[in-house]
């Protein structure tokens, strides 16, 4: 029933967020084509994903943690880069962080660009380990982060490579952002990522 529930959230959020981007768009008259959405949609799936898989914090463990008498902070760190070597961990987390270095140059302009995709990146991550913070079992590993964007570079330089035979794909799921834009739309990019923290930390809530 949790699940359901998420699921019904996660649509209202994309609709939501479809109808005001495109009620943007006109208003603007940016030329923002359908398959823009239909990556969008990708990337949020992506992202929750990507969250749940690296075991982001849910209402549903805090509550049992709460209903135990167990603590929701749970500080497991390392600050030391590879001190027990390269592990099978490290090369997953550069598969799962490759598909963000590929969809956000799909998507935006801006993020064809390697500085501002690897800044992006670099923020998801972060944010990621720090919600390690508070989720019982999992450490805030400096290696993660590095690993993570590591797979965002990976995924950009895919991204290019298959932009040069894709390249009419390519330029009708971009966004081009610049300083005459709505705070929306320049916001966009950064939307999906609190869309999928929202739905990611009340799934599987009964």
């Amino acid at each position: 029933m949790g699940a359901i529930k998420s699921l019904i959230m996660l649509i209202f959020f994309i609709i939501v967020l479809n109808v005001a981007l495109n009620k943007n768009g006109k208003y603007l008259k940016k030329d923002i084509r359908w398959q823009h959405y239909l990556f969008g949609c990708f990337f949020i799936l992506y992202l929750m994903i990507a969250l749940e898989e690296v075991g982001f914090p849910t209402l549903f463990e805090w509550r049992i943690l709460l209903k135990s008498n167990q603590p929701i902070f749970n500080p497991h760190i390392n600050v030391i880069p590879f001190n027990n070597g390269l592990e099978i961990t490290d090369v997953l987390n550069i598969l799962l962080f490759m598909p963000f270095g590929f969809l956000l140059p799909t998507l935006w302009e801006k993020y064809r660009n390697l500085k501002p995709t690897l800044y992006y990146g670099l923020f998801f991550s972060f944010t990621i380990e720090v919600s390690q913070l508070f989720v019982r079992n999992r450490e805030t590993d400096i290696n993660d982060l590095i690993m993570n964007v590591v797979g965002t570079i990976c995924g950009w330089i895919i991204f290019n490579i298959m932009r040069k035979v894709f390249y009419k794909l390519a330029d009708k799921t971009v966004v081009h952002i610049d300083s005459n834009d709505t705070l929306f739309i320049k916001l966009e990019p950064y939307l999906y990522i609190v869309i999928a923290i929202i739905c990611t930390f009340f799934i599987m809530v009964e």
